[in-house]
């Protein structure tokens, strides 16, 4: 066997835990967590502890570091279209997401968030075209935006041709004068669609769900359920709510 020296590298290892906390989405405590302590001991014995607060200050670090390439690319791009929604957490505070994407050197199309922000009521066209013009100049493409795509809400509208008249007022440049600017989410006009051919049959569907509701709220009735299945020789399958959208 070849015998190397190993040198426990505390900066590698601590860069290493940022990647990890900000890939999965981590919180800081977790790096303090008692059987993840153990388990880094027993991976190795030289082990050092990584706090909350130095995970996130080396979390933030690699995001810096990783906005600054993000830029570099970015400037070698003529075109990027853009996606962006309004999301409610679970606290009702609205946040904006802002998603680019753009077909690189290889001719491979790439997707990246830009930014996710706290958009502050009222939520009119002003104040989120406001905040989406400041997400774009902060990553220096206010004159590579090929198109925004937004779902089909009316504000949205009203949004968009604030922000196409804001690009013009500025002499920023729009493709094709500006008659792609607005992309409509193509998902939701189908999901439209759907709804409107299903609501022939809407009672039904209705008995549906309201039959899974009521199987699903009960392991004992889960059981009967399963049972007077296999008693007509019928397919094991679990039982799913559906999504409306």
């Amino acid at each position: 066997m070849n015998l190397t020296t190993f040198k426990y590298d505390y900066t590698k290892v601590r860069k290493a835990a940022s990647h990890m906390l900000l890939y999965h989405e981590y919180p800081f405590m977790h790096m303090e967590h008692v059987l993840f302590d153990k388990f880094m001991k027993t991976v190795s014995p030289y082990r050092q502890k990584i706090s909350r607060t130095t995970a996130e200050t080396d979390s933030l670090a690699t995001y810096n570091l990783q906005k600054k390439r993000l830029v570099t690319t970015l400037k070698f791009v003529n075109r990027i279209s853009i996606t962006t929604d309004l999301w409610k957490s679970g606290q009702k505070i609205h946040y904006m997401v802002v998603t680019g994407h753009f077909i690189d050197d290889d001719w491979k199309l790439q997707k990246r968030v830009l930014k996710i922000c706290y958009v502050p009521p009222p939520h009119s066209r002003v104040v989120i075209a406001d905040a989406f013009y400041k997400c774009i100049t902060g990553w220096g493409i206010e004159n590579k935006v090929a198109s925004i795509t937004m779902d089909n809400a009316s504000y949205n509208d009203l949004t968009l041709k604030n922000l196409q008249g804001t690009f013009k007022l500025l002499k920023k440049k729009l493709l094709f004068d500006g008659k792609l600017f607005h992309v409509r989410f193509c998902a939701l006009i189908l999901n439209l669609m759907v709804q409107d051919g299903l609501s022939v049959i809407g009672g039904v569907i209705e008995w549906v769900r309201e039959a899974v509701k009521y199987l699903v709220a009960s392991e004992s009735r889960l059981i009967q359920f399963s049972e007077i299945a296999k008693q007509l020789q019928l397919p094991s399958k679990r039982l799913i709510l559906d999504c409306l959208t």
